[in-house]
């Protein structure tokens, strides 16, 4: 009997599985009815965030550009020259612009719309604060959501920003 819980006191500990990395397929594009599809800038520093989004993006019918930091954002700006941003508050110190240049959403969001107009801007962020709400709505955003992202309505407040500029542009031509 002793022997019996001795040696369930020295029981070999198994070994853990390796872990393994979550994968997000790429989303497969809807198919080319003539009609063109409105293009989204993503700017997040998270590649999961950028993915996921992207995906759902891609999805439901828009074209997406993604960037990791303020200076490629205002890079991709020029030469992709998107119809809408969603833009993430907290992004990474910009160290290639000569030195150490520290960008938020919101500066990155105020210079892009200083470049091209009133660019539909929805901002994110990992918190849910007052104060980023209330930074938001001061450079003219659309829309503030903290992460996790209801998809639904991030999706609705993309189609009524979209809208609503088309309805100003066919006022402006008019």
């Amino acid at each position: 009997m002793v022997r019996h819980s001795f040696s369930m006191f020295f029981r070999m500990k198994k070994e853990a599985a390796p872990a393994v990395p979550p994968v997000i397929p790429e989303p497969v594009e809807p198919p080319d009815d003539g009609t063109p599809r409105k293009k989204i800038m993503v700017i997040d520093d998270d590649p999961v965030i950028l993915k996921t989004l992207s995906f759902t993006l891609k999805s439901n019918g828009y074209k997406v550009v993604t960037a990791t930091d303020g200076s490629q954002a205002i890079g991709l700006m020029r030469d992709e020259e998107p119809d809408m941003m969603v833009v993430d508050v907290c992004l990474p110190i910009d160290v290639a612009a000569g030195g150490a240049v520290s960008w938020d959403g919101f500066q990155v969001a105020q210079w892009i719309r200083g470049m091209n107009g009133a660019v539909p801007t929805i901002v994110i962020s990992g918190k849910d604060t007052p104060e980023y709400k209330k930074r938001a709505a001061a450079i003219g955003a659309e829309a503030f959501f903290a992460k996790p992202i209801n998809n639904e309505l991030l999706l609705a407040s993309i189609a009524t920003a979209l809208s609503n500029g088309q309805a100003a542009a066919t006022v402006a031509n008019t």
